[in-house]
């Protein structure tokens, strides 16, 4: 990894580390993700948005995400049958632009992956319960 350093305004670098700081990011890492948004090549069919959690890429005009698609492409789906069989909204452009998106932003979409596992969540859900009982019942465990 080439590293160079480039100068910003101070009142610039004052809004970059209070979004970081929003984002659990440092100042560096959130403006290498914004400047990547800005530079890289484009696809015409992946549009990146800012969530909570960070910004998160998805097909344009949808909620499907780039990570859903490479989730189906890891359980043994072909992009043919992504696009016609379990998301026939999409066109099969679409599935190649964010497998294309997939393939230059790889450390991004497997880090949205295993940050949204059904055990990460479980946790979560466990985390938010008032007690061990709750959440037992909502998730037909036994305590």
């Amino acid at each position: 990894m080439m590293m160079k350093t480039i100068s910003i305004s101070r009142e610039i670098y004052d809004i970059l580390s209070q979004r970081a700081q929003e984002s659990n990011r440092s100042p560096d890492e959130l403006a290498d993700e914004l400047l990547a948004l800005q530079l890289l090549p484009p696809h015409p069919y992946i549009e990146v948005y800012l969530s909570r959690s960070g910004p998160r890429a998805v097909i344009k005009g949808t909620r499907v995400g780039v990570s859903t698609i490479i989730g189906y492409i890891r359980m043994g789906y072909s992009p043919e049958a992504i696009a016609t069989e379990i998301l026939p909204h999409l066109t099969l452009a679409q599935i190649y632009d964010a497998l294309s998106y997939y393939h230059e932003h790889k450390a991004e979409i497997d880090k949205e992956l295993s940050e949204d596992s059904e055990d990460i969540w479980r946790d979560r859900l466990r985390e938010m319960m008032d007690s061990e009982a709750d959440f037992a019942l909502i998730t037909g465990t036994r305590v």
